[in-house]
């Protein structure tokens, strides 16, 4: 076992150099001499794997899924069931503590990592079986505890071995059917690997393939958005940006989309992060006339529910006539894309309500707007602001900002203008 691989757990400080040598020093003869006394009893080396991915659950699931490992059944035979030691004594000669009915190695830091790299160099063999064992585990139970428990060994063991396999793994355990705590979860594992020195490159590279596939499915997608909305954002920022941008090119507004969307305004919000944003942002929209780019340009200026970009760019262009023209051209380029229209009509009622609320600067809302409809008047969210459609009420919001606008003022001067209320 190496010593670098320990460190590799550890946080990068002194403090942290200092426990990673200590935690070797303490586990690395226990482990070896654990592993000596169990050299014909597989069984006992089951049960150690068992408890070691299954800390907190009972002793008897512990045996009930190292036998599983094995692909042994429940023994049958009451004498072999009544010979030997006690399951509670078995647990504690590989290191385990039993309390109640719980298994853990919570009294031992570091003791159930020393196991596993043990393993994972001594026994290359297991890798493929293990594996395979582990997604049965998280596909019979689901629960938070044991995914946390399962995922966390995991992805430790990934960027100390830099070995991507364990991250393909830790990626299929995402469905159509997870819950948002179980999608939170996954996210948060796998941005730790996308963050790691040596694996963080290939983990990275992994998520811009899933996010670009067009097999990717939309829980998966949904995971890569999430990483791109914690710490990788910080750090990586063009990245998460190339990542969001492929799951907003999904042909349909889905969930992922839509978190992608969020993702990409909570970045904006970040603190220094704005102006990446928007330049960003802007050129996707202006150079490729996208739904990805219309998209994102107009997650940036929704409202709801937090209207600080909006407020920073509609301030900007008070002062900055380009920041003013590049929102003219980017609404452009969002009405010009038919598949983002009724997301343009949520985002214009959406700044009329905010404008109603004092949110934002009602003057700045009106000059751009107006420069908007001029261009824009025959494209159907602008022509339904201004003209309303059959059948709709409008709320005050809307109808006050509809009557601010010039091209309304000129057209309520004629008799024959009756727009819907």
């Amino acid at each position: 076992m190496r010593l670098a691989a320990v460190a590799a757990f550890v946080e990068d400080s002194d403090t942290g150099r200092e426990t990673a040598t200590n935690s070797f020093q303490q586990w690395s003869k226990r482990v070896e001499e654990v592993f000596t006394a169990t050299q014909q009893l597989p069984e006992e080396r089951a049960l150690l794997v068992s408890a070691l991915f299954l800390r907190g659950e009972e002793a008897v699931t512990v045996q009930s899924h190292a036998r599983q490992l094995l692909g042994e059944g429940a023994e049958s035979s009451v004498r072999k069931i009544l010979t030997g030691p006690d399951l509670t004594t078995r647990l504690e000669a590989v290191g385990a503590t039993v309390a109640g009915r719980a298994v853990s190695f919570d009294d031992k830091p570091g003791y159930a990592r020393a196991v596993l790299i043990h393993l994972w160099h001594q026994r290359p063999d297991i890798h493929d079986p293990l594996l395979v064992w582990l997604d049965g585990l998280v596909a019979s139970n689901t629960s938070d505890v044991r995914l946390t428990s399962i995922s966390g060994h995991l992805v430790d063991l990934a960027i100390a071995e830099n070995d991507v396999s364990v991250v393909n793994t830790i990626k299929g355990w995402v469905s159509d059917n997870s819950s948002e705590r179980h999608l939170d979860l996954i996210a948060g594992v796998l941005a730790k690997a996308a963050e790691a020195d040596a694996l963080g490159p290939v983990v990275r590279k992994r998520l811009i393939d899933w996010a670009s596939s067009e097999q990717a499915s939309e829980a998966v997608a949904r995971v890569i958005a999430l990483v791109c909305r914690g710490s990788l954002a910080e750090h990586y920022p063009l990245q998460a940006l190339a990542r969001l941008r492929h799951i907003m090119r999904r042909p349909e507004r889905d969930a992922a989309v839509r978190e992608a969307e969020a993702s990409l305004r909570h970045m904006a919000t970040g603190l220094g992060q704005l102006p990446r944003v928007w330049e960003t942002v802007c050129k996707w929209a202006k150079d490729s006339r996208s739904l990805a780019g219309a998209r994102a340009f107009l997650s940036i200026l929704d409202p709801e529910p937090d209207p600080q970009a909006l407020q920073v760019l509609l301030a900007s262009a008070q002062q900055d006539h380009e920041v003013a023209d590049a929102l003219v051209e980017g609404w452009t380029a969002a009405l010009e894309e038919p598949g983002v229209h009724e997301q343009c009509r949520q985002v214009l009622h959406g700044w009329a309500r905010a404008r109603a609320a004092g949110d934002i600067d009602s003057k700045a809302v009106k000059e751009i707007l107006d420069r908007i409809v001029e261009r824009q008047l025959y494209t159907l969210p602008i022509s339904d602001l201004i003209y309303g459609v059959a059948g709709v009420a409008y709320d005050e919001a809307i109808i006050d900002l509809r009557r601010d606008l010039n091209f309304f003022s000129r057209l309520s001067a004629s008799d024959t203008f009756a727009p819907e209320p």
